[in-house]
């Protein structure tokens, strides 16, 4: 609710997907545009923070804000702010993540720790760290968001439409999921005591 209000979004039992990161085309940027659009057409409410440094891209997406202006179900904000960003993560139920390609994201980590349940590109740090609620072959309790492969509308749609008709569908299982995504740590905990092992068997030799 208190995202709905900074963005004067509408209230309503609807799911928030959100999209918040640079905007270029490593990001996929025709895919975050389908994303706004197959939500809004499928009964969730969309918010978007981004920008990014090419110009062209920038125009596209104040464009799209203008034409979606009176929409009451979504809001974009062409910029950064990092308090902006939590609220989102936060208040939002799902976040698109649709890279092309992705060496590591944090994206999806910071969204899982809040609760987000994200949907990504089966790419890079993506893959390593986003399991899939119904194709995985990790153990259920493991599995924390949807996947999909190909980098296309259909591919993104089919991750989409899992992630939402669960939300609707199966509640209890949805929520289920972000806890799953809550109790992974990919802080540097364990990976820096690993760096540190591996140094003080080099010292110690």
């Amino acid at each position: 609710e208190a995202l709905r209000r900074r963005f004067m979004v509408r209230g309503g039992l609807k799911p928030i997907i959100s999209y918040v990161g640079r905007l270029n085309h490593q990001k996929g940027i025709h895919l975050i545009k389908h994303a706004i659009f197959y939500a809004l057409a499928n009964g969730c409410q969309f918010v978007l923070l981004g920008s990014s440094h090419d110009r062209d891209i920038n125009n596209q997406f104040w464009q799209l804000k203008h034409h979606l202006n009176d929409n009451p179900d979504c809001h974009l904000d062409i910029g950064y702010n990092e308090e902006l960003a939590h609220i989102i993560f936060a208040g939002s139920d799902m976040t698109v993540v649709p890279s092309l390609f992705e060496p590591c994201g944090l994206t999806q980590m910071i969204a899982m720790k809040y609760g987000t349940v994200p949907i990504v590109r089966e790419t890079g740090g993506l893959a390593d760290t986003v399991f899939d609620a119904d194709y995985s072959h990790r153990p259920y309790e493991e599995r924390n968001g949807y996947v999909f492969r190909d980098p296309d509308n259909a591919g993104l749609e089919s991750a989409m439409h899992r992630a939402i008709g669960m939300w609707y569908t199966y509640p209890q299982y949805f929520r289920e999921l972000m806890e799953n995504g809550m109790r992974y740590d990919y802080s540097w905990k364990y990976p820096g005591q690993n760096y540190l092992n591996v140094y003080e068997h080099i010292r110690d030799k």
